[in-house]
Formats: C-alpha cells, sequence, structure tokens
C-alpha cells in the first residue's frame, strides 16, 4: 500500500489535511468519502517508499520460519478470530522483527478489505508462490485453516531434511577447510624454512623433498595468480548458468552424468511429489499447480519436463500419460502417479510418494557420508605422511652420512 497526503473539505465546510494508506489514488478518494466532501489535493509520500525499513524487501523466508507461522496460523484460526486479528498475533509472537513488520502491513491491508493472498504477495515479496496460491485456495474454498496445516506439514518436512543434511554435512566440510588451510600454512611458511636449511647440507635430496620444495616455492610466488584464476573460473560459471545453454548443460549433467544424479533425482521428485500433494489438497487446479512446480523446481531440465506434463494437461491427457514422454521422471514417479489417478486419491498417492523419496535421499546422504568420512580421514593421512617423509627423509641421509 502507498500514503498519501490529503487536503480536503468536510460538508459543513472546514478544511481537513491528514494521510491516508491505499493501493493506488482512486481507492485513496473512496475512503476519504465519509470524511471529505471534496478532495482538494491528494499528493503520494515518497519519503517513507524509499525508506529501506518501510519497503517489501525481496528476502528469502527460511522454511523454518514459514512452517512456524503457518503452525500458528491454523490453530489461532481454528479459535474463530478474525483473519486481520489473527495475523497481528502472529506478527507479535514472530521474533524476525523484519517479517514481524511485514506481517503488521498485512494485518493492516487485510483491515482495509484486501484477501489474505493478496496481502501476503503485496507486503512480502519474499514469500514463495506455493504458500500464497495456496492461501488464495484455501480463501476462496472457506477452508483457510485445513490449507495452513498442509503448509504447516510441507514446509516443517522440508526444514527438517534440510536442516538434515547440513548437520550431516558439517563435520566433513569443516574437517576438508580446515585441512586445506592447514596445507597451504604448510607450504607457504613451514617448508620454506626448511629449503635453506636443506640447501646447506650440500646433499642430493628425496625426490617427494624436492617436489615438496617446488611446490611450496610456486605457491608462495604465484599464490596471486592462483586466486586470479579460480575467480575467472567462478565468474565464467555464473555467468554460463544464467544463459540458456549453461542452464541445459549444467541441469543434464546433474541429472544424467553427476556422481551423484540419484540422490539429485529423487531430491527433485520428492519436491515435486509433495508440492504437487500439498497444493492439489488445498483445491487448486492442475494446470496450476503444474505451473507453479516448474518455477520452483531446482533443475531446469526437470522445470522444462513440468511444463510439458501441463501441456500435456491442457490438451485432455492425465497427468501420467503427459508424464510418460519425459526422461527426467522416474519411472517410478510416473507409475504411482498413474495409480493416484486411477484410483481417484492422487492428493494421499503423491503424499506418499514424496515421503518415500524424501527417505530415499536421506538415506542415500547418510551411506555416503558414512563413506567419505574414512576416505576422507584416508587422504589426509597420505598427505602427512608424504609431508613427513619429505622433511625427515632428507635428516636420515644426513645422520648417515655423518
Amino acid at each position: 500500500m502507498t500514503t498519501y497526503r490529503y487536503k480536503g473539505q468536510t460538508p459543513e465546510g472546514s478544511k481537513v489535511s491528514g494521510v491516508i494508506r491505499a493501493y493506488d489514488e482512486y481507492d485513496a478518494v473512496s475512503k476519504l468519502r465519509d470524511t471529505c466532501a471534496f478532495v482538494i489535493k491528494l499528493e503520494e509520500v515518497r519519503e517513507k517508499k524509499d525508506s529501506v525499513l518501510t519497503r517489501p524487501i525481496r528476502t528469502r523466508i527460511k522454511e523454518k520460519d514459514l512452517a512456524l507461522i503457518c503452525s500458528q496460523f491454523s490453530i489461532i484460526l481454528g479459535t474463530g478470530l478474525p483473519v486481520m486479528r489473527c495475523v497481528e498475533m502472529v506478527a507479535g509472537q514472530n521474533r524476525n522483527k523484519h517479517l514481524a513488520r511485514m506481517l503488521h502491513k498485512v494485518a493492516e491491508d487485510i483491515g482495509a478489505g484486501y484477501s489474505m493472498a493478496q496481502s501476503f504477495e503485496t507486503n512480502i515479496p519474499g514469500l514463495p508462490k506455493t504458500f500464497v496460491e495456496t492461501v488464495r485456495a484455501g480463501e476462496q474454498s472457506g477452508a483457510l485453516e485445513a490449507c495452513f496445516k498442509r503448509l504447516y506439514k510441507y514446509y516443517d518436512k522440508s526444514a527438517k531434511t534440510r536442516a538434515k543434511i547440513v548437520s550431516t554435512m558439517t563435520y566433513p566440510v569443516m574437517v576438508i577447510v580446515t585441512a586445506i588451510i592447514v596445507f597451504a600454512i604448510i607450504m607457504v611458511v613451514a617448508v620454506p624454512a626448511f629449503t635453506s636449511a636443506f640447501a646447506d647440507l650440500g646433499t642430493d635430496l628425496p625426490a617427494v623433498t624436492r617436489w615438496l620444495m617446488s611446490t611450496s616455492a610456486f605457491l608462495t610466488k604465484w599464490w596471486w595468480l592462483i586466486l586470479f584464476i579460480l575467480a575467472l573460473l567462478t565468474i565464467g560459471y555464473l555467468s554460463f548458468k544464467r544463459t540458456e545453454r549453461g542452464k541445459l548443460a549444467i541441469a543434464n549433467y546433474a541429472l544424467r552424468r553427476a556422481p551423484l544424479r540419484r540422490l539429485h533425482t529423487l531430491h527433485l521428485s520428492g519436491q515435486f511429489a509433495s508440492t504437487m500433494s500439498t497444493m492439489l489438497a488445498a483445491g487448486l487446479p492442475v494446470q496450476t499447480v503444474l505451473g507453479i512446480v516448474s518455477q520452483i523446481s531446482d533443475n531446469y531440465v526437470f522445470s522444462l519436463g513440468v511444463r510439458k506434463v501441463k501441456e500435456g494437461v491442457e490438451r485432455g491427457r492425465g497427468i501420467a500419460d503427459s508424464m510418460e514422454g519425459v526422461e527426467c521422471f522416474p519411472k517410478m514417479l510416473t507409475e504411482m502417479v498413474a495409480v493416484g489417478e486411477r484410483s481417484g486419491s492422487l492428493e494421499e498417492t503423491l503424499d506418499v510418494i514424496g515421503d518415500y523419496f524424501d527417505h530415499e535421499a536421506a538415506t542415500m546422504t547418510e551411506r555416503l557420508l558414512a563413506v567419505l568420512e574414512p576416505v576422507i580421514i584416508i587422504v589426509l593421512a597420505v598427505i602427512t605422511v608424504i609431508l613427513l617423509l619429505a622433511v625427515y627423509l632428507p635428516m636420515f641421509s644426513m645422520y648417515g652420512s655423518i
């Protein structure tokens, strides 16, 4: 909503002035009819619009926060309180000050007569489209409380899955980062200190020692070139990723050639099934749901596949029939969708298969990390042995020649 400053005249002839919030000039004049017989001047207050603290900022809302507010909405709406009061209560309980401020604006718009979905979409740009469209469907069907319960389950499962993966990945990532830092310090600081001492020995150094000294000299002299090349590669990759050709190439590699392609496919299939189940249960049309799922997919090729399914459904074909000609969909997912369509329980079937894919992805992640941890330890042990041999072999040679 926009803030307007107005000057007008009451039916009694008195001049009045003030500020009012509305979506546009026509909405503002409509609201002023009760107090002003004539609106003399109406202008937008741009200072508040330009303020960083008052304008909506498009930031990604965490799934954990979405799950929390959906749970609060489903509980409070069940008490029978008005929607505006529910939003105010949720805003007052939210610890995220930025999100709470935007929720207060949502409550203000709802009080002005706008729908809950429209108020969310206008004042919180970072909300996922899944959230907004499900809320809109709940308002239209009169089942807003049930829709928030479904959204709570959906975002709670996503948040827990993401948190589990992050927690599992923390240890190996920290070990690798620490090892790289320690190796860099040894090569740039410690090895040069031994280089001068080994040079004074006047004996032939072992091959591993010569290799270590050469590598250390190169890193010490050309570290800036290595960083520059890494920066260029990163910029090139990000630029290529934004192009149509780059999106297709990266997505195809992730689905067909990457070492973890099966894990990636499981994640995409679980995301597809869970999102479809949540939004279909809210009462949204199949075409609308497929359009939204295609926009939120984490893989560009998978997204194009969902669009093809949508086109097939729009031509009168079933969802499973439209999925059969698309290679990116696992056979099991297509068959389960067909079962759900034939039995008339597509939402429940998608919910079950979504849980299955998420469980398989989590199990595979745990297995891969269980294998990765000893591999990391072995690699670190080999590097440590090489460093020790490079340092101590010349010393042993020196003691042997005495």
